[in-house]
């Protein structure tokens, strides 16, 4: 895709750990040139969630590829116009001794963060915010033998939307990592998943919806408490829309009791509680009340949407039909519903 000489900027937020942290980009189009440059971003913090400079070029890169050029194989050509500073002793470009080992955290924003810089130029080319951040369990504790056990799995929010169609559901990217399967983790250790599914009415709407997030409901074989060491974000910034698209829903985590956990810390879980991750959605692409209503009949018949959601924010009724749990539009109340949301357009009054 050609890009216009320019100055193109975005800023975006994480959770941080206890506060959010500011991540910002200016990008630079000079011919056959392109410079990406994120001072304005927080400074390296001194929890371990800090970025080298070589991760934060290749995330970066990444993304420029993904949205300029997906379907070029790699090669050390394409990648020679690209350059890529931070400034020393930020986040994106942390100094020794700064801790790092939960940096993806941090550099798994940055191929959204350059989309949604670019979405000023070609955004036709790029994706809206998406969960980005793997989320990474893992669970330390005893097998009913007394034996101690560490496991850990990765897991992915929903992606976000693109003018050509919906974000993808429960797949991590920018990481490009698999879930592992309930049966396999439930095979190898003693961790048990009670529950798994995509997660209703956690996609960001828009005229191409975000990805559903997942919820998880995990628990241990064992009648010794065990612990939870969270590695989550998204769950105070959720992924934000392009041109119009609305935001995906916040992560959250929980016990099946209902008490709040923190989304980045180690805590005790006893033995006989369960604990509820739900993943966040990705962000949607243009305007809500422009999806095809049938998309929206189809994902309410789907369990993925609500009828309320549907009516409220897509502005499209719904009725039952003949055929259990399926549902149709119902064409005259959409109209109506779509016309009292939708702005005029035009000078006239």
């Amino acid at each position: 895709a050609a890009l216009p000489d320019g100055l193109y900027e975005n800023e975006a937020y994480t959770d941080g750990f206890d506060e959010p942290i500011r991540l910002a980009v200016s990008i630079r189009v000079e011919g056959d040139e392109m410079r990406l440059d994120y001072d304005g971003s927080a400074p390296q913090s001194e929890r371990g969630i800090n970025v080298v400079l070589n991760y934060t070029a290749a995330y970066t890169t990444f993304g420029v590829k993904c949205a300029i050029s997906p379907e070029v194989p790699n090669n050390d050509g394409s990648f020679r116009p690209v350059h890529v500073a931070a400034p020393e002793g930020s986040i994106l470009n942390a100094q020794h001794p700064a801790p790092v080992g939960a940096r993806h955290i941090i550099g798994h924003f940055l191929p959204g963060l350059v989309h949604g810089a670019l979405a000023r130029a070609i955004p036709e080319r790029v994706l809206s915010q998406g969960a980005d951040s793997l989320w990474n369990t893992q669970i330390t504790g005893q097998r009913e033998g007394g034996e101690p056990f560490t496991y850990v799995f990765f897991s992915g929010g929903g992606m976000g939307a693109r003018e050509s169609g919906d974000g993808l559901s429960a797949t991590a990217f920018p990481s490009g990592i698999r879930g592992v399967p309930a049966e396999v983790i439930e095979n190898i250790s003693p961790v048990l998943m009670h529950r798994r599914e995509l997660r209703p009415d956690s996609e960001g709407p828009g005229c191409h919806r975000g990805g559903f997030g997942q919820e998880m409901e995990i628990g241990v074989r064992s009648p010794s408490p065990w612990v939870l060491s969270a590695m989550y974000d998204r769950t105070r910034c959720p992924a934000q829309g392009v041109n119009g698209g609305s935001p995906g829903a916040p992560g959250t985590v929980r016990t099946s009791s209902g008490k709040d956990l923190h989304p980045k810390r180690q805590q005790r879980i006893d033995a006989a509680e369960r604990v509820i991750l739900s993943l966040p959605g990705g962000g949607g692409f243009g305007a809500p009340a422009q999806r095809d209503p049938a998309g929206v009949a189809r994902d309410v018949t789907d369990g993925l949407v609500s009828v309320e959601r549907a009516r409220q924010v897509y502005g499209v009724a719904l009725t039952r039909t003949a055929r259990r749990g399926e549902y149709a539009v119902d064409a005259e109340e959409t109209a109506r519903l779509r016309a009292e949301t939708t702005p005029p357009t035009g000078d006239g009054p």
